[in-house]
């Protein structure tokens, strides 16, 4: 089947106005039934959406690092050795710091996540940028309103490829 520029801008259209309606709670019955279409066309539009916010696979799935944001202080971390209290003659600025209290959950937490020899501050870093990623892709394709935390409830993973150094010792 093949699409004409008239049907490319009717699609998009439609999807707009499914991830509208979709932030407003609609279920995927009630979206068909105001569009005049059925129930699959609408989860299909949902699907594309989702692609089409996705990362592509050869793209790093991390958000860019951002030091001036967020510095995160976990006890693994290295000892900061700047000034205490920033003067005009220091050469680099202070970035803003969060500290958070470590329970036995999130120790437990970022233990498995450092089990692999990740450094604390790595993978708290990657454990955000998924998080976040999945939180913007729910509410870029109006699955969730922004102000509703998304319920993510599964994860899939892409299987195992190991390094060619690693395959031509087996």
């Amino acid at each position: 089947m093949t699409t004409t520029p008239e049907d490319t801008g009717t699609v998009a259209a439609r999807r707009k106005t499914v991830a509208q309606l979709r932030a407003t709670g609609l279920s995927l019955r009630d979206i068909a039934a105001k569009l005049g279409t059925t129930k699959d066309t609408v989860h299909r539009d949902i699907q594309a959406l989702s692609r089409d916010t996705a990362t592509p696979p050869d793209q790093d799935c991390r958000a860019p690092v951002a030091p001036d944001i967020l510095t995160v202080a976990l006890p693994a971390a290295t000892p900061d050795t700047s000034p205490a209290t920033p003067s005009r003659d220091t050469a680099t600025p202070v970035a803003p710091g969060l500290t958070v209290p470590l329970d036995a959950a999130l120790l437990d937490d970022l233990a498995t996540l450092t089990a692999n020899g990740t450094s604390p501050e790595d993978a708290v870093r990657q454990a955000l940028a998924h998080l976040a990623k999945s939180y913007r892709l729910a509410w870029g394709i109006g699955l969730y309103p922004t102000t509703v935390d998304p319920v993510i409830s599964r994860s899939q993973f892409a299987p195992y490829r190991p390094p060619a150094a690693e395959q031509a010792r087996t």
